[in-house]
């Protein structure tokens, strides 16, 4: 009994040392480190399933390092006191918030082993854990079903908690009945209320999955019920008026969005709510509702949308001028704008497809802008001389009321170029007497003055009535402002007031003659085929694309495309289930054009057994295509080129047709420079063109030295002026029109031609070529100097817009911690990209670089280029894999940051 007592006391001794020396101080630093990583809990992102375990974050690592060690030290030191086994259970947890999986899971396997009841408990449900966050799901699943050996006597609330590690392994694999199973299980004896809310959350999205709405709605609701973090709570709310919207219950929907936009909590949603609210009016069908409140969003001062609020308002206005209004032009135009928001697409709706529907709607848009500007211009042609002359007299008041109106704009402008404060004023008081009276001692300070006032009164001469505009006018200075506007209508306005001058109009694209007309007709039949295949290819609108298909296939003289209308109506037909309307246009096909690879493509799908000509009845091209060069001489260009465009249009299949007219377009070429005999004028502009790209790079170059020398503090005050006006300058490029060579009927068939390459046969061999010619024979243009906007009045809360990377210097992303969490790193991520065709055999090297916006957990919030390379196909290539791929490994922030990140370019 002695020996039983002092063995018994002595172990009692073993952990009494254990505790204090020890193990105390292990839970010390262990509980200090939860603390820290609960602190960075994330938020809640509802399109993914929620956590109900939350996973790990990179805080309070130090803490867990230490707990690690003090655990350790017990293991060595006091193996055999009774707090052994739960060190082995601190170092796994340890381990686990470090992100250490592997480690953590021997530690939990051990522990699994030794321990018994409880403890053996928990390391199992640590196990399962640790396979979650390894994405080891299937072996989780295995492992707790099957090879655990649960027990039923182990605490209620250990048990509740690994089946709900079970139904987040299950639902994972996207076993979303197991999953729900397991979470009804637990979420009775749950114990952790923020725990208990987020298994209701992951069970009603668990009941989305499988469309069963109403049992998703009830678990939506519990949630709000246990009042748990405003985060939850909140996204609860906002799931339950989802599913009530989209079970059609828009009343409750709508009613529970304006419940929580007046809730004080969630004031920072304030304006995604509003959002919400004009989502709700445009499904339930109030278009002009949902127009009102989703301006309301994109007009609020009080709180500005952020990017992808404002991406999803101008979405759904598109919709909503697409579906509901019909006004496919305002719609592309807010596509557009959704599209062109930097928004990461994890975020995105599924069906956020903004860019292709822009691009669609886009399409649309120009073609139908072009065809009523032709359909105006007939119209006008066609009006007698009395109402033609109504018509110029009303367009050109209208132009009058707009120049005025500019004219009071720019005078308002200048008018507040000298509005100055009492304040400043009396501040500068005190220098008059270093300066003199009125300055007179100060060149600079006189200068200012004298524009400021020429601001107001002009450059005027000194004569009677000064003051008076209408008395004296044409200064130089009026003059100075209104240079870079325009300019000539400008004058015009300004004489009219005195002389009665109005704007001229311009008719010269009226077709007055009968053959102009039918010439344009027939551009607005090609047109209206491009409308039908916009409507039929991209808006998925065949009614509408039929409509113009059936124009074309009626009225269109080209045989061309009268044979593509009328093969695609028996498409649309087919589509729709008629066949007797598909089978008739195959008829009106293969009666026009019975050797067309579009006869042919239609009979197989009607099942329609046709005949074709035998070989040596078909036309042989190459062999006609031979005849036409070596029967033509080479001083009939002209004539080899109209029979390459009649082959082409009667005798040949779609692969030939496009070869056949970019010759025809080289017979053009030859004969314009026979007619011209331009070859010398032709040198001169290629010898001019390459003159001035070598005086470009020149420029280019100067003004980088410019900017090098400005940044230098040791130069004098000439010089630094001397620098920033070349810096402050601009390439100014000479009006080449005069000497384009390019000139002629033979020049603008042969740019014909290639532009209805390029329109029908885009992905012809030739294209490239085509596009080679086009760039070359393109017609200069004159570029007008556009005049810079006033700068408007600055006040000192205007700075807080201003970007930080332009005032103070910029912290770059590794620094902080953020690298690149790619396979590869960032070479594997710049292997990823696709980048434009034309890169493809280019040598070059370069960079590109970002700025990013960085939640610690390494999200990226938003981004823009700063600098690097012109938006030349590079950047956008990178962007899109951005969007895409591209993550950062978690950073030990607290906040969101600012930093860049370079990308190199090697190809």
């Amino acid at each position: 009994m002695l020996f039983s007592g002092c063995s018994t006391l002595k172990q009692g001794w073993k952990d009494f040392t254990a505790y204090y020396n020890t193990f105390y101080n292990a839970k010390q630093f262990y509980n200090e480190g939860i603390k820290k990583n609960q602190r960075q809990t994330p938020s809640i992102n509802p399109i993914h399933p929620v956590r109900i375990h939350l996973a790990p974050t990179n805080a309070g690592l130090v803490d867990f390092e230490l707990a690690i060690e003090r655990g350790s030290s017990i293991l060595r030191n006091h193996e055999e006191s009774k707090f052994a086994l739960p060190a082995i259970a601190l170092i796994g947890k340890s381990f686990y918030y470090r992100s250490e999986f592997f480690s953590a899971l021997e530690k939990f396997q051990e522990l699994s082993t030794l321990a018994e009841g409880d403890l053996r408990g928990e390391g199992i449900l640590w196990q399962g854990l640790t396979y979650l966050e390894l994405s080891n799901y299937h072996e989780g699943i295995r492992f707790l079903e099957i090879d655990a050996e649960i027990s039923g006597d182990w605490n209620a609330g250990l048990l509740a908690e690994i089946d709900a590690v079970l139904a987040q392994l299950h639902v994972a694999t996207g076993n979303y009945e197991q999953s729900i199973d397991y979470l009804q299980s637990a979420l009775v004896t749950l114990e952790n209320r923020e725990m208990q809310a987020r298994g209701f959350f992951l069970l009603g999205q668990n009941f989305e999955a499988l469309g069963l709405e109403t049992q998703a709605l009830y678990a939506y609701a519990q949630v709000t019920e246990l009042r748990v973090s405003y985060d939850l709570e909140f996204n609860a709310k906002r799931k339950q008026a989802e599913v009530s919207r989209r079970i059609g219950n828009y009343d409750l929907a709508e009613s529970l969005y304006r419940q929580m936009r007046r809730d004080d909590k969630f004031y920072e949603y304030r304006n995604e709510l509003q959002y919400e609210i004009a989502r709700t009016q445009q499904l339930r069908g109030y278009p002009e509702m949902a127009i009102t409140s989703y301006n309301q969003v994109l007009q609020d001062r009080i709180q500005a949308p952020g990017n992808l609020t404002r991406a999803k308002t101008y979405f759904g206005i598109g919709e909503i001028h697409r579906d509901q209004l019909s006004n496919y032009t305002l719609a592309a135009a807010y596509f557009d704008s959704a599209a062109s928001q930097r928004v990461d697409a994890n975020l995105l709706p599924q069906n956020f497809n903004a860019r292709e529907l822009a691009d669609s709607f886009g399409q649309y848009a120009s073609i139908r802008a072009q065809i009523t500007r032709k359909d105006s211009l007939i119209g006008i042609a066609n009006l007698g001389q009395d109402e033609l002359d109504a018509l110029v007299a009303k367009l050109q008041q209208i132009e009058m009321d707009n120049l005025e109106q500019e004219l009071i704009l720019i005078q308002q402008q200048r008018d507040r170029m000298i509005v100055a404060d009492e304040t400043e004023q009396i501040a500068d008081a005190d220098l008059i007497t270093e300066h003199g009276f009125l300055n007179v001692m100060s060149q600079p300070m006189l200068a200012d003055a004298s524009l400021q006032f020429q601001a107001v009164w002009g450059d005027r001469p000194l004569a009677d009535n000064w003051r008076r505009r209408a008395d004296v006018s044409g200064s130089r200075f009026d003059q100075m402002i209104v240079m870079g506007t325009e300019n000539e209508v400008i004058t015009i306005a300004e004489k009219s007031t005195s002389a009665g001058v109005l704007p001229t109009v311009d008719l010269s694209d009226v077709p007055f003659d009968e053959e102009e007309q039918k010439a344009m007709k027939y551009e607005i039949l090609e047109l209206q085929y491009k409308l039908a295949n916009v409507f039929f290819m991209s808006l998925d609108e065949p009614d509408s694309a039929r409509v113009y298909y059936q124009k074309v296939a009626n009225e269109s003289p080209q045989k061309n495309l009268v044979v593509m209308s009328m093969y695609t109506l028996a498409e649309i037909e087919l589509l729709q289930g008629n066949r007797e309307m598909a089978l008739s246009w195959f008829e009106k096909l293969y009666e026009l054009e019975p050797n067309s690879v579009y006869s042919q493509r239609l009979a197989e799908r009607l099942d329609i057994v046709i005949t074709i000509p035998e070989t040596g009845e078909i036309l042989n091209i190459e062999n006609l295509y031979h005849g036409i060069i070596s029967g033509i001489e080479d001083s009939l260009a002209h004539q080899r080129a109209e029979e390459l465009i009649k082959l082409a249009d009667n005798g040949a299949n779609d692969s030939q047709r496009a070869i056949l007219l970019f010759e025809a377009a080289g017979e053009y070429m030859k004969a314009a420079q026979q007619v011209d005999e331009s070859g010398e004028a032709i040198r001169e502009w290629f010898a001019v063109q390459d003159s001035l790209n070598h005086k470009k790079a020149e420029f280019a170059a100067l003004t980088d030295s410019s900017m090098i020398m400005l940044r230098d503090s040791t130069i004098s005050e000439q010089e630094i002026l001397f620098w920033q006006q070349i810096a402050d300058s601009t390439f100014t490029v000479p009006d080449l029109s005069e000497i384009f060579p390019f000139e002629g009927a033979y020049w603008d068939s042969t740019r014909s031609i290639l532009r209805h390459i390029e329109t029908y046969y885009a992905s012809a061999d030739v294209m490239p070529r085509v596009r080679i010619l086009q760039q070359t024979l393109e017609k200069p243009v004159i570029e007008e100097t556009v005049p810079e906007p006033m700068a408007p009045d600055i006040g000192a809360g205007d700075f807080e817009d201003i970007p930080s990377y332009e005032m103070s210097e910029l912290q770059i992303c590794e620094n902080l911690g953020f690298h690149v969490q790619t396979e590869g790193g960032v070479t594997g991520f710049m292997d990823s990209i696709t980048f434009p065709s034309w890169t493809q055999n280019l040598s070059m090297r370069g960079e590109v670089r970002y700025l990013f916006e960085v939640d610690p957990d390494g999200t990226i919030l938003n981004y823009e280029q700063i600098d690097g390379m012109d938006r030349s196909g590079i950047p956008q290539s990178i962007e899109a894999a951005i969007d895409r791929l591209l993550r950062f490994t978690p950073a030990d922030l607290n906040e969101p940051v600012e930093c860049t990140f370079t990308f190199p370019v090697n190809f």
